[in-house]
């Protein structure tokens, strides 16, 4: 579970931007992926003044950046995107891979679906809602429901007739998928709009943010993969889990596929080497985009390109797939890939404690390590960060965290 400090009085005043609730800090938020900015939105709104400090954000995505953003980024033109900001090269769609024991998990994942489906209703944010399946070669031995079969809309088996060549067992449901490059710079619009503030920066000890947030009462540590180098943190647990894709054109797939490995998902924790090459998913974007994998290599942190892998992926996913090919031909290569998912041994570090940076008691919210599952937890997570920064404040829960936030994303219609 969970731990959070003994809950103190208010020690400063909130940043003065903005408007301010009872009991507004400052605060700091380490990172600008999917977990960090979902955080940053949600302590916006709960009235705290907020700014993201990060190396990579979305604003490197130029083509859904703000105009302004992207035109700024192009005329800079000698700033790197970051090539370990995870977050962009995800697929991503929502299928929990929580064991039936890890409530934790599920209740960040169940949190989260409920939010991205409604959002799939809201065209801006680049959510979709499709199909989803799950081929296993082999009907698992004693094969029981996931958890989520209770709150995905049509869950059930695959008929046998329905199944891919190689396959004898399956199950669909209902999900989402994200066009996650527009989503991403959704959020981060959605985020400035609310007074978040959002600045790049390479820091190399947690407490170098008192340098840009100078009167920080509180730093959430959303740092990713970086947590594992980042001083002050140096979390020996994580590890990258590398991930190969091949984004191609193919707006005539309206269905998310994810084949099994023989340890019965294809996320196993520890699939053996041949298993970890042989990872395969299908799954669409909104903008015709299709996104097929892939790999699952626990400790291989390169970043290069495996020509042979592609074409392994691609053969993969036609054979699971095959409206991908069109009078004969294969869908139009667009990009390939690699991504490093910011993994934890021992899971998700969600935990809080005052800590004195220069001299300053701060407080410091970690919520890294979620390896490939920072999309489908991130309302969750996001939601779980403002619980310990309530109760530290000595503030009741809000269990209308999210219904709130969503009733106000139908009402402004950002």
């Amino acid at each position: 579970m969970e731990s959070s400090p003994a809950s103190k009085p208010p020690t400063t005043a909130a940043a003065a931007a903005g408007p301010a609730a009872e009991g507004a800090k400052t605060v700091a938020v380490l990172g600008a992926g999917v977990q960090g900015l979902t955080a940053a939105l949600l302590l916006r709104l709960q009235g705290h003044a907020v700014t993201v400090v990060a190396r990579g954000s979305p604003d490197d995505l130029t083509a859904h950046a703000p105009p302004d953003r992207a035109a700024a980024k192009a005329a800079a033109g000698s700033t790197p995107a970051d090539p370990t900001f995870t977050s962009p090269k995800a697929g991503a769609n929502w299928q929990s891979f929580a064991d039936k024991d890890d409530v934790r998990q599920q209740r960040w994942d169940e949190a989260t679906f409920y939010t991205l489906h409604r959002l799939g209703y809201h065209a801006p944010s680049g959510v979709m809602h499709l199909p989803a399946f799950q081929y296993f070669p082999e009907p698992p031995a004693g094969f029981e429901d996931p958890w989520f079969a209770r709150i995905v809309p049509g869950y059930g088996p695959v008929p046998a007739d329905q199944l891919p060549p190689g396959c004898r067992f399956g199950i669909g449901f209902d999900t989402v998928t994200l066009n996650v490059p527009k989503y991403l710079c959704w959020l981060a619009a959605l985020c400035r709009q609310r007074g978040v503030a959002i600045v790049h920066r390479d820091l190399a000890h947690i407490a170098d943010v008192l340098s840009v947030v100078k009167k920080a009462d509180i730093v959430v540590n959303c740092s990713g993969y970086g947590a594992k180098t980042l001083g002050g943190v140096m979390d020996a647990n994580i590890y990258p889990i590398r991930g190969q894709t091949v984004l191609v054109r193919a707006p005539q797939v309206k269905r998310t596929i994810g084949t099994a490995l023989s340890s019965g998902s294809y996320r196993s924790t520890k699939p053996d080497r041949e298993e970890a090459n042989k990872v395969t998913y299908v799954i669409p974007r909104e903008d015709g985009i299709v996104i097929l994998g892939g790999t699952y290599q626990a400790d291989n942190p390169s970043l290069e390109i495996d020509p042979q892998t592609a074409q392994g992926i691609m053969e993969r996913c036609v054979a699971v797939c095959p409206e991908l090919v069109v009078n004969g031909k294969l869908p139009e290569i667009v990009q390939h890939s690699v991504g490093l998912r910011p993994a934890r041994k021992g899971g998700v570090r969600m935990e809080a404690n005052y800590e004195k940076f220069n001299g300053r008691e701060v407080l410091v919210v970690h919520n890294y390590g979620h390896g490939g599952f920072g999309f489908q937890s991130s309302w969750g997570c996001a939601s779980n960060v403002v619980g310990i920064v309530r109760r530290a404040l000595g503030q009741p829960a809000d269990d209308k965290i999210l219904t709130n936030f969503l009733n106000e994303i139908y009402s402004s219609k950002l």
